[in-house]
């Protein structure tokens, strides 16, 4: 690790930390989860011993040590030819990547892929150390790495994969990144094309053993960095993670050249005590943590290989006041075929909380699943999640992610789960009548649609398609019929019909300024829709569109309003009776940046909602003091909470009720 580079840029990291999660999902393999746990204590220690000079080793005949590893010790060369031999011994024909007119030598090992030859991922980390010693361990910094890409090599060596996989140990990134530097501008000068680069510097300390671990990432590598956070949460989801944005390390080399690439390093806020210093040596490492990190990251240049993913596609079930059976469906796409034949996909449900049941599609339309989750009373809860797996039953995704289980797939539910409830809720979708509509140059063009459905307002979305030749010039208002005006996007997107079916909608995984054109897809808007939430929802909704760069003209295709609200019409039907007394499941769930929780009382009654973390302990007070007879909606905004699993509580003077909520961004 070469700290002196260290570039610490705030801005980068808001970026990150609010990144989302991919689309295509990479599933989960109970093989790589088996395979993983081969690289144990005694596996990861001998070869760590060996490179850090704790123990002699073979070399070319002669028995050494390899007391030091920098750049200008014989030592580093010595370790260069252990790791050669290493690669060799697992049946690879190693690559001796001479640089700095031959004073430098990368070592890489290279499984070549058999459906994808030409695309490749990366494992790396350095080999070189300091200090300029005649003693000097580097067992942290960067023993660890190293043995964690010797491992991930000896693993995978027996089986094929899909992509190219290189296995690297770079020389020479204690002096300035020259190992990976050169290695980076040879690959984009032979137009090889790297996938991602999973770069490992200094896994092995943990401290305070919190089990927490930092990366260090760029926009160009955000889709990379997300699977290899859902991998470590599949197969070690005992680590946790932070950001530190720094080029201080061999991945900023490929960033150079436009490759996607990642560092995972320990802490960063927990650094090595003896960073640098002979005192870095195996007597301070934490070996639960380093093995755990080893397999992790094992795991997830496997996955990645063997591309398994699935592109799972669900828009959810609504809330409504029908008992009769509810229509799901489920679009499967991506690189495998899923199993159609013993284990074909199936969803699970659960009515109030109960155990979990499925159901098998009862029709498929090309990638299109269709289900029926069947009815329920009125006042039920209702909880999903769908499950699949590969054709040869190698591995399982859920939507919701998170679940395992395989032959059938899904038996182990995800954390989460989509949710709707069978009560006074429902739902209105509605369209301009007036539409299309010329939009007049450097000027406001308004449009109205007139709701008629009355109730209280507990979600909003917007659906809207424009032809123009440059939607960076238009700005996307809202207005509801009290006056209420939310921007849902300000002069973005640039040249062409980039608002092309653009649904804006809250509980979407990126805001639209965080996205690139053309905005097809769910998108937060630049202004929460929530502010409308609690309003009445009948009356006159106009939308202004406003041109304001002159010189580009175009047309208002469409625009719809998607309305959820409580009908004030209908009473829900409480198991307990009429008048009891109850807490209902927040809408939606898992929930963003707000939320809406309802409650019933059978008396007036001093009240008490608030939200209370996994830990006990108080974090939000969402309502207080004495409320009427009857049911009450409190809208909660959560943006000041991490996302995580949260529990909200009622107390009156006569009862009090939990529920579990969910917030996720």
């Amino acid at each position: 690790m070469n700290r002196t580079l260290r570039l610490l840029l705030p801005a980068v990291i808001l970026l990150i930390t609010g990144m989302s999660t991919l689309k295509a999902q990479l599933a989960f393999s109970p093989f790589i989860d088996s395979l993983i746990r081969q690289a144990d204590h005694n596996s990861v220690l001998l070869l760590t011993r060996q490179l850090a000079g704790d123990t002699t080793v073979v070399i070319n005949g002669e028995t050494v040590t390899i007391s030091s590893r920098h750049y200008n010790n014989q030592g580093n060369a010595r370790a260069a030819a252990f790791i050669f031999d290493k690669f060799t011994e697992y049946g690879y024909t190693p690559e001796k990547h001479l640089f700095s007119n031959g004073r430098g030598e990368n070592v890489i090992a290279t499984k070549t892929g058999i459906k994808h030859p030409e695309k490749e991922f990366i494992i790396c980390g350095h080999y070189d150390n300091m200090p300029s010693g005649s003693n000097s361990p580097g067992a942290d910094d960067n023993a660890s790495g190293t043995v964690a890409v010797l491992e991930a090599a000896r693993l995978l060596a027996p089986f094929d994969f899909d992509y190219t996989i290189r296995f690297a140990a770079w020389d020479e990134e204690e002096i300035g990144l020259v190992g990976s530097y050169a290695y980076a501008q040879r690959a984009k000068n032979q137009g090889q094309q790297i996938l991602g680069v999973l770069n490992l510097d200094m896994i092995a300390w943990d401290s305070n053993n919190d089990n927490t671990y930092s990366i260090a990432t760029n926009t160009l590598s955000q889709s990379f960095t997300n699977d290899f956070i859902r991998t470590s949460a599949y197969y070690t989801p005992q680590l946790n993670h932070n950001f530190y944005y720094t080029t201080a390390s061999d991945h900023a080399s490929f960033w150079q050249f436009g490759y996607p690439a990642m560092l995972a390093i320990e802490d960063w806020y927990d650094f090595n005590a003896y960073y640098h210093t002979p005192g870095d040596d195996i007597d301070i490492l934490n070996m639960p943590y380093y093995v755990t990190f080893v397999q992790a990251s094992i795991a997830n240049i496997a996955a990645q290989a063997w591309d398994q993913r699935f592109i799972l596609t669900h828009n959810p079930v609504l809330p409504g006041n029908s008992t009769e059976p509810r229509e799901a469906e489920l679009l499967v796409s991506g690189p495998q075929k899923p199993d159609t034949g013993n284990y074909p996909p199936r969803l699970w449900y659960s009515v109030n909380e109960g155990a979990f049941d499925f159901v098998l599609p009862y029709a498929a339309e090309g990638s299109a699943y269709k289900f029926q989750i069947p009815g329920a009373a009125f006042g039920s809860e209702v909880r999903y999640y769908f499950a699949i797996q590969d054709s040869a039953g190698r591995f399982i995704a859920t939507l919701p992610s998170g679940g395992r289980g395989i032959n059938p797939p899904g038996s182990i539910a995800p954390g989460v789960f989509y949710h709707y409830s069978i009560d006074d809720v429902l739902f209105v979708n509605t369209c301009s009548p007036n539409t299309p509509l010329a939009l007049g140059d450097a000027q406001n063009t308004y449009d109205e649609i007139v709701v008629e459905e009355l109730g209280s307002i507990l979600d909003v979305n917007v659906n809207i398609d424009i032809t123009h030749t440059r939607t960076g010039d238009l700005r996307l208002i809202l207005t509801s019929p009290d006056g209420t005006a939310t921007l849902l996007a300000n002069m973005i997107g640039g040249d062409g019909d980039n608002f092309t079916n653009t649904l804006f909608d809250d509980q979407a995984e990126l805001n639209i300024t965080e996205s690139t054109p053309p905005y097809t897809g769910r998108f937060r808007p630049q202004m929460a829709l929530s502010a409308y939430n609690g309003k009445e929802s009948n009356g006159t909704w106009t939308m202004r569109v406003y041109d304001g760069q002159p010189g580009n003209t175009g047309t208002l295709n469409s625009w719809c309003l998607q309305i959820l609200y409580h009908d004030p019409s209908t009473s829900v039907n409480d198991p307990e009776g009429p008048d009891a007394s109850g807490l209902a499941q927040n809408y939606p769930n898992p929930a963003d940046h707000s939320t809406t929780i309802g409650f019933t009382l059978n008396a007036p009654s001093e009240v008490s909602l608030k939200v209370y973390n996994t830990m006990g302990q108080e974090v939000a007070e969402l309502a207080s003091g004495r409320f009427t007879a009857g049911k009450h909606l409190i809208v909660a905004g959560l943006r000041q909470l991490t996302p995580g699993t949260y529990f909200y509580r009622l107390e009156t003077g006569r009862f009090s009720q939990t529920k579990q909520m969910v917030i996720i961004r």
